[in-house]
Parts: C-alpha cells; structure tokens; sequence
C-alpha cells in the first residue's frame, strides 16, 4: 500500500531534518572543518587526476592512489628537507639567536627615566614571570590538556588525509547523486545549477594559486632585500633588528593580500563587490579563524548563484535565459574568466 504524506507532514519532517542538520554542524564544527580542508585539496588535486587518467589511462582508483601518494610523499619531504637545512645550519642560527635573545634582554632591562622617576622592566617582567608560574601552577592537569590537544590534532589530521582520498577516488560521484535527489522535472536546473557553482569553485582555486605565487614572491623579494640592506652595509648588522624586518616584511605581504589581492582579483573574478569581498574577509577573519578567510569568498559568490536562481524561481522567470544553454553559457564564462587572467 502507497500512502502520500499530507503537506502538513513534509513540511513538519523537512522542518526536523534542518533543525538536525543545523544542530550537527554546531556540535560537529570540528569534523566539518577538517572534510572543508580535505575537499578543498581534493578539489585542488583532481585536474592531476583527470591529466593521469587521460595520458596513462588509467582508471579512476587507480589516478587517484597514485595522486595521493604522491601528496604524501610531498606532505612528508617538506618538513624533511626543512629539517636537513635546519641542521645543517644549526650552529650559525644558534650563535645568531643567543646574540638575539642577549639583545633583547639588555634592551628590555635597561632603565628607563620617566618624570624623574626610573623605572625597571626587569623588576616588571620578573613580577610577570612569576604570576605566570603560579598560574600554570595551579592548573590542574596543564600537561594531560596539552597531550589531550596534540593527540585531538593529530586525529582531525588523520581524518582529512583519510577523506581526501575518499574525495579524490569517488569526488565525482557526488554531483550526479545530488542531481539524483531532485525531481525529474528538476534534474536539468539542479544540473546546471551545480555546474554554475563547480565553475564558481574552480575559478576560485585558479586565483587562489595566481595569489599565492605573488606573495611567495613578494616575500622572497622583501627577505632577499633585508639580507642584502645588511650585507651591503646600509645598515649595522643586529640579529634583532634583522628578525624585526622579516616580520614587518611577512605582515606587509599579509596586508597586501587582504586589502589588495583577495579584494581585486576575487570579486573581479567571482563578479562581486571589493567591499564585499573585504566585509566578509574580515568577519570571517574574526569569526572563524584563517579557514574561514579562504572558503568565505566563493561561499558569497555560490550564495549568489543560489540567490539570482531562487529569486528568478520566485518570481515565475525561467532560471536562466532560454537561448543561453548551461554548457554554452559555462563554456563562454570561462573563457571570458580566462582572457581577464591573461589579459
């Protein structure tokens, strides 16, 4: 027997089903960031997959294991090879650190006159140093919380290596499923709906790289000025003020991509405001940390395709022009996206 649910229990069951999801992803937060992060690198890993699949032909499990391994080869050389330069410079850093550290602290400890009356940051900082003491001290199990983060961290890790390969073996299955959910008289609309949003994603990633490799140089830029300002004698060598410098270097490069960079090249490219971009970069910023920075973006842009496609839906229009096909219209908005990077 086929019994028909009444409007008034699909809508009370849908209200149950957001009211579950919106509850999940608040007690869940911690999981749904690490599957953000390894989608984003699946995301970013598949045009490899794809290349392998259509040079080797090889099949899609078979791409994707060998893309991910080697990832992992990668994930695992860089603090490796970081390690074997560290080392071998290990004695020069050393002497330059304790001659840092010894210039910080005549620095800090020497008197300073205010009013006539001196004062002494030793005493300052000692007074500081043992209230910081007592306090650690009387926190109960310091060590058993430090040991339960590394071991929670070291989880969330394995949780994104383990879904990345997930997403990048069976990443494709996922928009032919969520088409699957939608009515029939739907599944063209949805289709397009998620190509308009996969194009939104991919022109993200695109200048997401462009971004990156501009402040890799401009940091390596200003880092190979400060070692030659020294070096050339403009100014006299102070292991305190040379790390002083790299860190004004690396902030300024920060600021460029936040005001500049992400602002510009984002919103020129996802068609929205540089106002907005820089609004939402910087809420995201202080509400949900550095995560929340890279994904806001696209997520704005992909709530304006989703918006501009209800809104039409509301108002009796057809989603989008009758004469502009979703391939053609795809294909058009990424060569256009396309001739404004080369351009």
């Amino acid at each position: 027997m086929n019994t028909i649910w009444p409007p008034t229990t699909r809508i009370l069951v849908i209200a149950i089903i957001l009211v579950g999801a919106i509850w999940l992803a608040v007690v869940a937060s911690p999981l749904l960031e690490a599957l953000v992060i390894s989608a984003l690198l699946a995301y970013l890993l598949d045009p490899v997959v794809g290349l392998l699949m259509r040079r080797a032909r090889l099949n899609r499990p078979l791409a994707a294991g060998c893309v991910y391994v080697l990832f992992l080869l990668i994930l695992a050389g860089i603090p490796t090879a970081l390690g074997v330069v560290t080392v071998g410079q290990f004695h020069r850093l050393e002497t330059e650190f304790v001659a840092a550290i010894d210039a910080l602290k005549r620095w800090l400890f020497r008197p300073v006159t205010v009013l006539g009356y001196q004062l002494r940051p030793r005493v300052l900082l000692d007074n500081l140093e043992q209230s910081a003491n007592s306090a650690l001290a009387a926190l109960p199990g310091g060590s058993f919380g430090i040991l339960s983060d590394v071991t929670t961290n070291l989880l969330w890790g394995l949780v994104i290596l383990v879904s990345l390969y997930y997403f990048l073996k069976d990443g494709p299955k996922i928009k032919p499923w969520l088409v699957g959910l939608a009515p029939a008289d739907y599944q063209d609309e949805i289709q397009h709906l998620l190509d308009e949003i996969d194009n939104v994603w991919r022109i993200f990633l695109r200048v997401q790289l462009f971004i990156f490799v501009v402040l890799t140089v401009l940091i390596a830029m200003g880092t190979i000025l400060v070692i030659w300002l020294f070096r050339a004698g403009l100014l006299p060598w102070s292991p305190f003020v040379f790390i002083l410098l790299l860190v004004l270097v690396y902030t300024a490069a920060q600021q460029v991509d936040n005001l500049w960079l992400r602002p510009q090249l984002m919103g020129r490219q996802l068609r929205l405001h540089p106002a907005v971009v820089f609004v939402g970069l910087t809420g995201a910023l202080a509400l949900s940390g550095v995560l929340g920075t890279v994904i806001v973006v696209p997520c704005m842009a992909t709530a304006k395709v989703v918006g501009r496609y209800l809104h039409r839906k509301l108002l009796g229009l057809p989603p989008w022009p009758p004469e502009e096909p979703a391939a053609a219209s795809q294909e058009r908005r990424i060569k256009a996206n396309e001739r404004q990077c080369i351009g």
